[in-house]
């Protein structure tokens, strides 16, 4: 059994946890996927089914999936968050909950570990999904912190400041 140096596995699980907020495309998911949940109240729920996504993208990445177009999942993911988000008076839970695990498992399988070893590989991937989660749930909590009366407006134009974003990403990589 190999064993793997304590502070290189530190580093590497460093390296997992902020790979969802320095990946442009995972922040924008996240972010669209944190309006909805503060939009439909159902934060829980939409953290839980993007937690199992996340771990299954995750796990089909360790076990070698190739390269996927999950980055464009991704953003048009997002997309339908922001548009669900800023169209709708008030967005159900049902419609809320089922981009999260497409979004889970899009940025499992968009998120590679940068480690040639699988001693590396393991931390480094653990990071990612508790990074993800913890950045999805702190997201959804300050959204549905906004989700009152008048508050409610802000996500609504976040949300279709997202779906913008998103969409505007998605045609520029599709055009060229």
């Amino acid at each position: 059994m190999m064993h793997m140096d304590p502070v290189a596995a530190a580093r590497a699980l460093a390296g997992g946890l902020l790979h969802p907020l320095l990946a442009p495309a995972h922040v924008v998911a996240l972010a669209g996927l944190a309006v909805a949940a503060g939009r439909a109240g159902s934060r829980v729920a939409i953290v839980a089914a993007f937690a199992l996504g996340l771990a299954g993208g995750l796990g089909a990445i360790a076990w070698g999936v190739g390269e996927t177009p999950a980055n464009d999942v991704l953003l048009a993911a997002a997309a339908a968050c922001g548009v669900l988000a800023a169209g709708l008076p008030r967005l159900p839970a049902w419609l809320a909950v089922p981009p999260a695990p497409v979004i889970g498992v899009a940025i499992g399988l968009d998120s590679p570990p940068q480690a040639i070893s699988v001693g590396a590989a393991v931390p480094m991937l653990l990071g990612t999904a508790c990074g993800g989660v913890i950045a999805l749930a702190l997201l959804a909590a300050a959204a549905s912190a906004l989700a009152g009366r008048w508050q409610g407006i802000v996500l609504r134009v976040a949300g279709s400041w997202l779906a913008a974003i998103a969409i505007l990403v998605l045609a520029l990589r599709w055009a060229g």
